[in-house]
């Protein structure tokens, strides 16, 4: 017979008792530690249907960093704190960027870090929860990472210091050097070259795990080198620059291994999307590894809201997403059997 009024509340009541005293000194060891660094632990609900504490066991969330699910909301507060911990130990600003992405407003809030996130030099920085997500879900313990786009400091900081080795290529030599004094004492190494040019410095089939966030195109521009994949005027020549690379890299990744991409579309002068992560797509499927996951990543607002008016002047939807592309090189049916179960 089920329970209702009286009976139903003190079920309630019993089972909050019983439970409340060793579930809160449960939930007092959940949170993670890296070092002398505390990243907090990632909560969910903290009570179930009836009201009551939830003991451990019952929260997936903390297995997985974040929920396992296709779209990640960064607006989340507990993204937000975990993202705050991990950009006061990187400490990139993107100070040694030469592009601008856009110009600070009057009502630029420096609290809410858009991901376009603009940091005081109006430059994209790459979301190191993000980052520390993925290693999570698709790499593994002590794996062997690179990224032949490698930009700023941020996966290669977030993937050494979680103890696994990175090798990064990147186009600028201060970019480099910056990256180079920021992971000191960690196992993490950045290579001044052309992304093209990665199999020179990375053996074939010797790296776990592929990540990058390539240029948007001419969305930023990073540098006026020559050979800057974001310095090109004509798209297929971007593009042809994002096939030499990608195509090379795969070659470096072990059989049953994944890539993680993170991409965004862009408008062509028109105003029409130009299907870049579709094209992304192209890439890697022509050389084996079809898209196995597509994750959105929810990015804050933010400026959005300011020019939201303007660009739906032409009917234009202001984009607050970015796109994760996740590869799968080999046989599936050893994901299971490679990969942990993190439940």
């Amino acid at each position: 017979m089920a329970l209702r009024g009286a009976g139903l509340t003190a079920l309630k009541f019993n089972f909050k008792t019983k439970f409340m005293n060793s579930t809160n000194d449960k939930l007092k060891n959940e949170t993670p530690h890296f070092g002398n660094t505390v990243l907090p632990a990632v909560p969910s609900s903290e009570v179930d249907l009836f009201g009551c504490t939830k003991i451990k066991k019952e929260t997936f969330t903390e297995s997985f960093l974040v929920p396992p699910f296709s779209v990640l909301d960064t607006k989340q507060s507990y993204w937000q704190k975990r993202k705050k911990i991990w950009r006061n130990l990187i400490q990139d600003d993107g100070s040694k960027r030469s592009g601008k992405l856009a110009k600070r407003t009057e009502n630029w809030n420096e609290e809410s870090e858009t991901y376009e996130i603009m940091s005081k030099f109006d430059v994209s920085i790459l979301d190191p929860v993000l980052s520390e997500v993925l290693l999570h879900w698709f790499a593994f313990e002590n794996c062997k990472t690179f990224d032949p786009f490698a930009g700023d400091t941020v996966f290669g900081y977030v993937s050494s210091f979680l103890g696994n080795d990175f090798i990064g290529i990147e186009l600028r030599q201060e970019q480099v050097d910056f990256n180079a004094e920021k992971t000191k004492g960690l196992n993490a190494k950045y290579i001044c070259d052309d992304a093209v040019n990665v199999l020179n410095h990375i053996k074939e089939n010797s790296k776990d795990f592929l990540f990058s966030c390539p240029p948007y195109f001419d969305l930023e521009k990073y540098s006026q080198l020559p050979n800057d994949a974001s310095n090109q005027k004509e798209y297929k020549d971007f593009l042809q620059i994002l096939n030499i690379a990608f195509s090379n890299a795969i070659k470096c990744l072990k059989e049953n291994r994944f890539a993680c991409i993170v991409i965004g579309d862009v408008r062509d002068k028109k105003g029409y999307y130009m299907r870049l992560p579709h094209h992304i797509c192209d890439i890697f499927e022509a050389n084996g590894m079809r898209l196995y996951n597509e994750i959105i990543m929810l990015e804050m607002i933010g400026r959005k809201a300011l020019t939201a008016n303007r660009n739906f002047i032409t009917r234009k939807n202001p984009k607050v997403h970015q796109n994760v592309l996740v590869f799968y090189k080999g046989d599936e049916r050893k994901i299971k059997e490679i990969f942990k179960k993190l439940r």
